[in-house]
């Protein structure tokens, strides 16, 4: 972000880029938030305020390792688990809850958000088999040539049911390059348990980014402006 903040509350719209998700699932009435935080903890806390509960997480070591921070109590005491990234400001609380009712519905195990996107962004590729059925959802920097050109992709916003989570987050390896526990491999591991994992595509793409530079605010704010002319 080539700033002095930590990352969550680099300001986006006139607030802490994290508090725009924070509200929305406040406004989806979610009951209990809770905001894991590690680089710059006590200033992000000071923040935010006393809206959510905190986690706090040492080392960085990956989206999966991330959630194995929650006390097992709260996962496994909980029937459905949100899990998302918090750097997408996006996310609208009507999105939060349309995936909780599909995942409902549904009677997953996990569900997650994509979309189809215009444009080209590092993030997992969700591959279908030719009935369009979910079979694997591959990193960008593990997939093929072949694979690379799929458009549905996903940033990591998901829900999960909480016994499942629990039972299986431990199943997660760290990843062969980097050593990080990814929670994108907690599909293949339901999927392998004989497990429902449902997707719930949004039309609007631009929801699911993620901010990581100035020129990424930039974009996003605009996104929200002309959003608001409609």
């Amino acid at each position: 972000m080539r700033s002095a903040l930590p990352k969550p509350i680099v300001p986006f719209m006139g607030k802490p880029i994290v508090q725009h998700l924070i509200e929305s699932f406040h406004k989806a009435e979610v009951k209990d938030v809770y905001l894991i935080v590690g680089h710059g903890a006590e200033e992000v806390k000071e923040k935010i305020g006393w809206g959510v509960h905190y986690i706090y997480q040492a080392e960085q070591g990956g989206t999966a390792h991330a959630v194995k921070q929650v006390p097992d109590d709260i996962i496994n005491g909980t029937e459905n688990v949100f899990v998302f990234v918090g750097d997408s400001p996006l996310i609208t609380s009507d999105t939060i809850q349309k995936l909780e009712e599909h995942h409902i519905e549904t009677e997953a195990s996990c569900t997650f958000l994509t979309a189809i996107f215009p444009i080209d962004l590092p993030y997992a590729r969700v591959i279908r088999n030719e009935q369009k059925e979910l079979i694997a959802c591959i990193e960008e920097k593990n997939a093929t040539p072949e694979q690379l050109k799929v458009h549905e992709l996903l940033s990591s916003h998901f829900i999960f049911k909480g016994n499942d989570l629990h039972k299986y987050l431990n199943e997660v390896k760290p990843d062969k390059g980097n050593g990080e526990l990814y929670l994108t491999d907690m599909i293949p591991i339901l999927l392998s348990k004989h497990l429902k994992v449902e997707t719930l595509q949004i039309e609007d793409y631009r929801e699911l980014v993620g901010l990581n530079t100035p020129e990424d605010i930039a974009w996003a704010e605009e996104a929200i402006k002309k959003k608001t002319k409609l």
